[in-house]
């Protein structure tokens, strides 16, 4: 029997469930680092169950929504 082991940002793989975890992780973490450069200072950002929200001034807000795009 073969095993195979495979390292992702520092952490050691071995099945394919950990794999699935790790990459998910990963895109959730990108996703946030995005946000919260986006979001810049003044802006609050809360992890919701449904997702991420974001409160502030409306200036504030249309500056984020133009550095998304």
């Amino acid at each position: 029997m073969v095993r195979v082991e495979m390292r992702l940002n520092g952490r050691r793989i071995t099945s394919a469930s950990q794999l699935q975890r790790e990459l998910t992780r990963s895109m959730e973490k990108h996703v946030e680092d995005g946000l919260r450069k986006a979001a810049g200072s003044g802006m609050r950002i809360r992890k919701t169950r449904d997702g991420h929200m974001l409160t502030g001034t409306s200036k504030q807000i249309e500056r984020m929504k133009r550095r998304l795009r």
